[in-house]
Formats: structure tokens, C-alpha cells, sequence
């Protein structure tokens, strides 16, 4: 099968937490265990439903920043793997230079 994406993908684990634009609730833990210049692969921590096509809003903590990086999406799939939430996340944006090599 042929790479249909613009932008390679690489493996991290960066601590984060997100909201989902509609939510009544709070920010929720997660993981960004993927990520390129347009998308991050998420591990959720939780087990509440969340919809694919919603808008997300993550902040992103990368070691030895003192501010978390925010990054807006919209998650394009979300799949459990035994117990745990994975998904895609399409940022509305190509993460410019100064962004990207702040979260790699």
C-alpha cells in the first residue's frame, strides 16, 4: 500500500492533555506517541466516548519548556487496542518551523 501521507511520522512520547471544543469537561490526560507536520497519534486516558470529526485542543508538554505548546485538530479515527484509546488527530494547520521543532 502506497504512503498517502505529505509528511513522515515519528515515534515520542510527550505528555499532554486535552479538551474537546463541545465539552463540558475538564482537561484530560493523554499521550502524543506520533506526530509530523500535520497530525499526532494520541493515546487517551480514559474511557469515556469520545467522536471522531471532533475538534480538539491539546497542550502538549515537552521537557524543558516551561510552556506546553497548544495545537488544534480535528480527531480523524479513534480505535481501542485492549483497554486503550488510540487516535488521529489532523492538526488545522501544518506546524510551522518554530512549532514543529519545539515538540521534537
Amino acid at each position: 500500500m502506497k504512503e498517502r501521507r505529505r509528511f513522515g511520522r515519528f515515534e515520542t512520547q510527550l505528555k499532554a492533555q486535552y479538551i474537546l471544543q463541545d465539552s463540558k469537561r475538564d482537561w484530560e490526560e493523554c499521550t502524543v506517541i506520533s506526530m509530523s507536520r500535520k497530525g499526532m497519534g494520541i493515546r487517551f486516558h480514559t474511557r469515556e466516548k469520545i467522536n471522531e470529526g471532533s475538534t480538539i485542543h491539546l497542550k502538549v508538554f515537552v521537557p524543558e519548556k516551561l510552556k506546553p505548546t497548544i495545537v488544534e485538530g480535528v480527531l480523524k479515527w479513534i480505535g481501542e487496542r485492549g483497554k486503550v484509546l488510540f487516535g488521529g488527530i489532523e492538526c488545522n494547520e501544518i506546524l510551522d518551523e518554530m512549532k514543529f521543532s519545539k515538540l521534537s
